[in-house]
Parts: C-alpha cells; structure tokens; sequence
C-alpha cells in the first residue's frame, strides 16, 4: 500500500495485494546488495498502476526479481496485463521476491 508521500505500492508480508496495470516499462534501477553491501545495477520491471484492492490508483510497482518477472512475462506479450487483475504476495520479511498468486480476467 502506497503510504503519504509515497509514488509506489510497499507489500506487507501475508497481506495480498490485486492490482491492474495499464502500461510497463524497463528501467536500470541502482540497488545495494543487502548481504554483501556493494552497489550494481539491475533490470527493473515498472508498472503503471490503476487500481489497487478494488481501488483507483495512480501509482507505481516495480518488480526487480527475475523470478517475479518471468512469472508475469507472458502477459507483457500483446499487452495482455491490460486485460488482467494481479495478486501478489509477499511472503517473509526482508529481501525476499513478491509472489504471483493469482490472475483474474477483466
């Protein structure tokens, strides 16, 4: 949930979240590895959110998991998200990829 301030949906852990996509783009997306503590560069997978839980949203989700990316992978295909409402789920605490729970037509 996107708090005061806040451009981008922040999963909580156990709490789903459903969101609907209108457009995505790809993005280099500079992070600090939690472990080690050196700096790289990754893929960012970025959407453009208008409904969240039901909702209307005008918000960012950004997937940097290349797992979670593959999950969602074949519905960047002809822009098939567009037709689609995602559940993610975060599962544990800390740097840990969102899980792709569910996928609900329009």
């Amino acid at each position: 949930m996107a708090k005061e301030g806040e451009n981008y949906v922040k999963l909580e852990v156990g709490k789903p979240v459903v969101l609907r996509f209108d457009k995505f783009s790809w993005l280099s997306h500079p992070i600090v590895d939690p472990d080690l503590g050196f700096s790289k560069t990754v893929r960012a997978l970025v959407f453009h959110v208008v409904e969240q839980d039901g909702r209307p949203a005008d918000t960012i989700f950004s997937l940097i998991s290349t797992k979670a990316q593959k999950e969602i992978e074949p519905y960047l295909l002809a822009e098939k998200f567009r037709r689609y409402k995602f559940t993610w789920l975060k599962e544990a605490p800390g740097y840990v990829a969102p899980r792709l729970v569910n996928v609900s037509p329009l």
